[in-house]
């Protein structure tokens, strides 16, 4: 799913997959101890997480410069780059854009920032074409095709559905005419608990400076 294109980029939601399976997300931030809670909760279902707006995406012209104003200014961070973010059909094969990301939490707010790596023509390149802005909300959902149905029935076509590892979904549909923005729904399971954990985690625990956290080894 991501290229090896820097040390960064080669630290996979693979990788982060192993350690959610075995519950010791927290530990392996770089910014915190575990703890017994801790570590238990990752295996724990968010269900107050479902069908909420966890996330608010922005799309940026340069990720690095946007990080460092929203750390320094706004005093949200750390943020998890993935350098290269390349989702694929259910056939497996790549769609047709190429994205950098940061994901950071501020509290119970999830903040994702979007800078596309390449010129084609997708979801994100307008606001990009335009300077970057909000591009869309996010739910969790347990049930991605229902979410995806519902959408449509209510004048919200599907824009986009992509695969990540390992076995996640998740969907965009057009809700600009309603809200502005894009809906995005990611479809929820361990791997996905798991790694808002750490990130949560690391917000938490965050020295106010450092603007991205490690991927975990392993």
């Amino acid at each position: 799913m991501t290229k090896p294109e820097s040390p960064v980029s080669r630290r996979t939601f693979g990788t982060l997959s192993s350690i959610a399976a075995t519950a010791t997300v927290a530990g392996l931030s770089g910014c915190s101890e575990a703890s017994e809670e801790t570590a238990a909760s990752v295996d724990a279902p968010r269900d107050h997480l479902i069908n909420t707006i966890y996330q608010t995406c922005f799309v940026v012209t340069d990720l690095e410069a946007s990080i460092k104003e929203w750390t320094e200014k706004l005093k949200i961070g750390p943020f998890l780059v993935f350098e290269s973010f390349v989702m694929n059909d259910k056939e497996g094969a790549p769609l047709p854009f190429d994205i950098k990301i940061g994901l950071a939490y501020s509290g119970d707010s999830f903040i994702e920032l979007i800078q596309p790596n390449d010129d084609r023509p997708s979801i994100y390149s307008e606001v990009a074409a335009n300077g970057g802005g909000f591009h869309h909300i996010a739910k969790l959902t347990s049930d991605l095709d229902a979410s995806i149905a519902e959408s449509e029935a209510a004048g919200h076509p599907l824009a986009v559905l992509g695969h990540f590892e390992p076995n996640s979904r998740l969907a965009y549909v057009d809700a600009r005419s309603t809200y502005g923005g894009y809906m995005e729904y990611v479809e929820y399971n361990e791997f996905v608990g798991g790694l808002l954990h750490y990130m949560r985690d690391a917000a938490e625990n965050w020295d106010g400076v450092t603007p991205t956290m490690p991927f975990p080894e392993g």
